[in-house]
């Protein structure tokens, strides 16, 4: 009977095993994607390369190279929460991809089956905004860090790269915050190339804001947020 008992128990065990594993990476079209991005928002992550994307792109879409070799680390820094939607060119290294990130933890993946050539053949709308993927930015170290916490009184900082949606989105926020409330000195990092500053701070996904008040650690968000949103988790930004 006891034997019973743990064969029934382990078999119970390797079916929720099974099952939480088959519901994995979901293939759907582009004309299924079209209407489900509206009815279950999340991101549309583009893995082509920076030449295909140069030539139009769906819109609202955040990038990472397949090939890139740096593409799963980029992948962790997704929001998990999330849905991702997956498209390449034509489906094969988005599918892929989007098993790359069930791997890592993300909850929900789609691969969209025809990719990009499949959503150009329906008419759906295409942007080119590939311009936006040549970015430069500085490599901070630590001890510079220290120093804009220590000497100043207010201090947010901002961990984002260029390929995430919600980090361009941010852009025009902060861009505000900073005309609405000049006393807060706002520092953007490039997380591509501040990775260790990011490991130093426990950033785990993109975009991620630090506030720092008197050189305390006061307040963090992960994600987008709205002016009002932010400016109402800094409530004391004005001091």
């Amino acid at each position: 009977m006891k034997r019973l008992l743990i064969y029934i128990t382990t078999l119970c065990f390797l079916n929720s095993c099974l099952s939480s594993t088959e519901k994995k990476v979901l293939d759907i079209s582009a004309v299924d994607f079209s209407s489900k991005i509206i009815t279950n928002p999340g991101i549309i992550l583009d893995v082509r390369t920076v030449d295909e994307i140069s030539k139009g792109h769906i819109e609202n879409a955040s990038f990472i190279d397949f090939y890139d070799e740096n593409f799963n680390e980029k992948a962790t820094w997704i929001n998990k929460d999330l849905p991702v939607y997956v498209y390449c060119h034509a489906g094969g290294r988005s599918k892929k991809a989007a098993e790359i990130l069930i791997d890592l933890g993300q909850k929900e993946v789609y691969n969209i089956t025809g990719g990009f050539s499949d959503w150009n053949d329906n008419g759906f709308k295409v942007v080119n905004q590939g311009k936006e993927l040549s970015f430069t930015s500085k490599t901070y170290s630590s001890e510079e860090i220290k120093n804009v916490i220590s000497q100043n009184k207010n201090v947010l900082l901002v961990f984002k790269t260029p390929w995430c949606l919600p980090c361009k989105k941010l852009v025009p926020v902060l861009n505000e915050l900073k005309e609405l409330y000049p006393q807060t000195y706002v520092l953007e990092l490039n997380m591509d190339a501040n990775k260790e500053l990011a490991a130093l701070h426990n950033v785990s996904s993109i975009p991620t804001l630090i506030y720092y008040k008197n050189s305390i650690l006061t307040r963090s968000h992960k994600g987008f947020i709205s002016l009002n949103d932010l400016t109402f988790l800094l409530y004391d930004i004005k001091s």
